[in-house]
């Protein structure tokens, strides 16, 4: 069985013990299962045409290992840092098969994905339209590119991960686009092939999706009118997964249906899911350090923090806890915490489990934006991270040490 699952009163993933790795490995842990990866993402590639392209969004769970691993089934990349497009070439990216989204990127980047030649830079604003025509002048290269459009959508999730409305700092307008497009019509050098939107991340409403891609072909249309040539759509990601009770998006229905819409007009498709591919394939493995019983709350202060794993803290997100093997013991509702100085420092509340000091419990649904988005705050060190085949385990990434940790600072220093 891919995933999480339970036998004999045990939790495993696929055909591991969750027991048997936070002995092996100690916690906090990271664990992944690679044939859960595979099975999301063939669900968007079993549903694309020939030409279409699924670039799985790098941000979302940056491990070279599952890189290595999409990279094996045929996947692209969505990177927003010349470092992301940096680990894709190192897990041996086609760079044919990478986009380089984001407002910020400064010209060293812009260089490094001009220099690789990848299929597209996605344009954010007029102003890096025109540091990209100063380079590839200088540089004597022409690069293919699309421009990010900001369609003013709801994502309708979290507004920190809502990004296509038109408060947000991503992409243009569509009437910018159009003058965007006219100043690349004087340039040799830049070529204008396709257009791209992401509305934000954890869409669970397939017309939130059929919207933005209206939106995008319309303006594509308008477009090509003149002398360009838009040959592709990038709908972005952002499809979500359940962590609680939400709907869940089903990839393969969405991705027939989006290419319904567009399949009696000349476009390619490009989508860059990232939480729908590694989200649910991911746990985070903590043990119980004390149970703190008070008036107000029970606290299970445990040994992963909001340095291991932020959403909580930061996006109010809610994860499903378990105990990795079942207690004869009496269930009652805990606060869990971790042990980093801050009130934020709350991983979940009002959980019913049958814990005590020592369980190791499991953190579900942390395959995306969770070691990714890890930090050494508090001079904590960052969780290693496995990979689980059925039954064959791998370690992707080991933990740190504080020797590693302090390696960069000038500790021989004399004031």
């Amino acid at each position: 069985m891919h995933g999480v699952n339970k036998k004999n009163g045990e939790l495993y993933l696929d055909d591991t013990s969750l027991s048997d790795l936070a002995i092996s490995f100690g916690t906090p842990s990271y664990v992944y299962s690679a044939s859960l990866i595979k099975d999301n993402f063939l669900e968007y590639k079993d549903s694309m045409r020939i030409n279409d392209k699924v670039c799985f969004a790098v941000k979302s769970n940056s491990n070279i290992a599952v890189l290595k691993l999409l990279n094996s089934l045929g996947s692209g990349f969505d990177v927003v840092s010349g470092n992301e497009l940096k680990r894709c070439l190192v897990a041996g990216a086609d760079p044919k098969n990478i986009v380089f989204s984001g407002v910020g990127k400064t010209k060293e980047e812009i260089k490094l994905a001009v220099e690789s030649d990848i299929f597209s830079i996605n344009i954010e604003s007029e102003s890096e339209l025109e540091r990209i025509i100063k380079i590839v002048e200088e540089a004597g290269r022409k690069v293919n590119c699309a421009i990010r459009v900001n369609p003013d959508i709801s994502a309708e999730s979290h507004p920190y991960i809502t990004t296509g409305l038109k408060t947000s700092k991503f992409g243009v307008t569509s009437q910018v686009a159009l003058t965007m497009s006219k100043r690349i019509q004087e340039i040799e050098n830049v070529n204008l092939i396709g257009l791209a939107c992401h509305i934000g991340s954890q869409i669970t409403k397939l017309e939130l999706i059929l919207d933005s891609l209206d939106h995008l072909t319309e303006l594509a249309n308008e477009i090509n009118k003149e002398s360009n040539n838009i040959e592709f759509i990038d709908i972005g990601g952002g499809l979500g997964i359940t962590y609680r009770d939400e709907d869940s998006a089903n990839a393969k229905d969405i991705m027939t249906k989006v290419l319904d819409r567009i399949k009696d007009l000349n476009f390619d498709l490009v989508v860059e899911p990232g939480r729908s591919i590694t989200g649910n394939a991911g746990v985070l493995l903590s043990q119980v350090e004390y149970i703190k019983e008070t008036e107000a709350t029970n606290f299970a202060i445990v040994d992963a923090g909001m340095n291991d794993l932020i959403r909580p803290s930061l996006y109010s997100a809610w994860h499903k806890v378990s105990a990795v093997r079942d207690l004869e013991v009496l269930e009652k509702k805990y606060e869990i915490v971790g042990p980093v100085c801050e009130s934020a420092d709350s991983l979940a509340k009002d959980r019913a489990l049958k814990i005590e000091e020592g369980s190791v419990i499991a953190i579900h649904d942390v395959g995306a934006y969770g070691n990714a988005m890890a930090s050494n705050y508090n001079t904590r060190l960052r969780p290693p991270e496995i990979m689980v085949d059925g039954s064959d385990v791998q370690i992707i990434k080991r933990r740190e040490t504080f020797e590693e940790l302090i390696s960069f600072e000038d500790i021989d220093h004399e004031n």
